[in-house]
């Protein structure tokens, strides 16, 4: 324990309480390198808050060229506090925009993923004279490579996980409940500055915390794109933990977030109270030697797609194939995913994503097999990729830990 809060010291780097001027100039400038238009109109908070430190209720104009101009409809004051912006302006209704944006024209990309098409009509019909396009894909592009800044972010994040993984062996006893050891980990991770919030970009898929399964639970069928199955208290909300109590013998499967200053980190560690079977212990066996694997596959200029044919070769050659990511229609396509201010990042170590991985991304790797009626094993961690492999975040022990 001494060394590893040692390990933590050391790499801690002083972080401002806002983003400062020149790091927001270092994101404008990844963003216009993947522009394709004259100007992006960003309406969604996420996106708003990495090109301006703030997360307003407003309107950011971000030209290809000169000062973004960030109109707030709430909070002005707020926004004037936080952000680094020279031009913060107060709008309250969408037709002040023109009187704002006077020489608006030409090509304008809007979040066409995310933002809802009345929102879009509503703002659109205000620049006539434009062509609308897609511009998702120069802001999701550009946040996959992260800067020192929001490495450090998911680190801090990450920390908070290794401190609520180091805890979790004390709390397991025979007949604790899922949600009551779910409750244990949001405290110590909200103790340790856990933002209570995760943002997920894709369309109707929410997170709260994340996962945590007792035996056949992490087989549990579910709709969220992710292999570990959960049951939750409610079908309204089937997140973290439900009502069913620990046996002796079974695994446990914890998968959860960091959550640091907006930043997500993810990870998953499995144990027992008792010993498991010698199946379950010979998969996650496995598992680790894959994951160590996976761990030199990081590194600039691998291609995503070719590391998951390559994971999906050596997978099927074993008896874990079928079960490999999730059980039945839980399996999942993937072994990895971005993680920076949505849990759900470019790029993903799955089929038809192409670019090379670049020094700065961040993933979370999660091999996992799981046996329908008796649960699932695996681990998964978040690194870095560095100039000459990756650097995992997520630093305390991947073993089975048995209680």
């Amino acid at each position: 324990m001494e060394r590893y809060i040692i390990m933590c010291i050391v790499n801690t780097m002083e972080l401002p309480e806002y983003i400062p001027r020149e790091e927001l100039e270092n994101r404008w400038s990844k963003v216009r390198r993947h522009m394709e238009c004259d100007a992006l109109v960003v309406l969604q908070n996420v996106d708003q808050y990495y090109l301006t430190g703030t997360l307003q209720n407003g309107v950011l104009w971000f030209p290809m060229e000169g000062e973004p101009l960030l109109a707030v409809r709430k909070s002005f004051e707020r926004a004037k506090a936080e952000s680094a912006l020279k031009n913060i302006v107060q709008l309250k209704t969408y037709s002040e925009l023109p009187g704002m944006i006077p020489n608006a024209g030409g090509t304008l990309g809007f979040e066409l993923d995310v933002v809802p098409l009345a929102t879009y009509q509503q703002v659109s019909r205000y620049f006539p004279g434009s062509k609308t396009v897609d511009g998702s894909g120069a802001l999701r592009n550009a946040r996959s490579v992260k800067t020192p800044y929001e490495v450090e972010c998911i680190r801090r994040a990450a920390r908070m996980l290794d401190k609520a993984f180091l805890d979790i062996p004390e709390q397991l006893r025979e007949g604790i409940a899922e949600f009551e050891l779910a409750a244990r980990i949001e405290y110590v991770m909200r103790m340790e500055g856990h933002q209570g919030l995760t943002r997920v970009r894709r369309f109707n898929m929410e997170m709260f915390y994340g996962a945590v399964s007792f035996g056949e639970t992490a087989a549990y069928p579910h709709n969220f794109d992710g292999p570990v199955g959960v049951r939750g208290l409610y079908p309204a909300a089937p997140s973290m933990g439900g009502r069913r109590r620990l046996k002796r013998g079974e695994p446990v499967m914890v998968d959860v977030l960091g959550g640091y200053a907006g930043y997500i980190a993810d990870g998953s560690r499995t144990y027992s109270l008792g010993a498991v079977s010698p199946q379950m212990r010979d998969t996650h066996q496995f598992i680790l030697e894959l994951n160590s694997w996976i761990e030199d596959q990081l590194k600039p200029g691998s291609i995503p797609s070719e590391v998951y044919s390559n994971i999906m070769a050596r997978v099927s050659k074993t008896s874990f194939a079928a079960h490999f990511m999730g059980a039945g229609e839980n399996q999942v396509k993937f072994v990895a995913h971005g993680v920076g201010l949505e849990l759900d990042e470019l790029p993903v170590i799955a089929p038809k994503f192409d670019t090379p991985l670049q020094a700065g991304v961040v993933l979370a790797v999660e091999p996992k097999v799981f046996y329908p009626g008796l649960g699932g094993v695996g681990t998964e961690n978040t690194y870095v990729i560095t100039e000459t492999g990756c650097e995992r975040l997520t630093t305390c022990p991947q073993e089975l830990r048995t209680v």
